[in-house]
């Protein structure tokens, strides 16, 4: 990833923590790159849902629900 990217990923991370966004819902978007409102997730295809809501259950897995 360019230095770029990754400093907008970074300033989207920061901002979705101030904003008190669900700390698995900032875990997807870091690893798949989603920024998703309910529309959104909706119109994923089923291989892309399938990755995001993998990154969900590893979070949650990892983070003891």
């Amino acid at each position: 990833m360019k230095i770029r990217q990754r400093k907008i990923k970074r300033d989207v991370v920061a901002a979705m923590r101030a904003a008190g966004i669900r700390p698995e819902l900032v875990y997807a978007y870091e690893r798949t790159g989603f920024l998703l409102d309910e529309t959104g997730y909706k119109n994923l295809s089923a291989k892309d849902k399938a990755k995001y809501d993998a990154a969900i259950e590893d979070y949650l897995d990892n983070e003891g629900r």
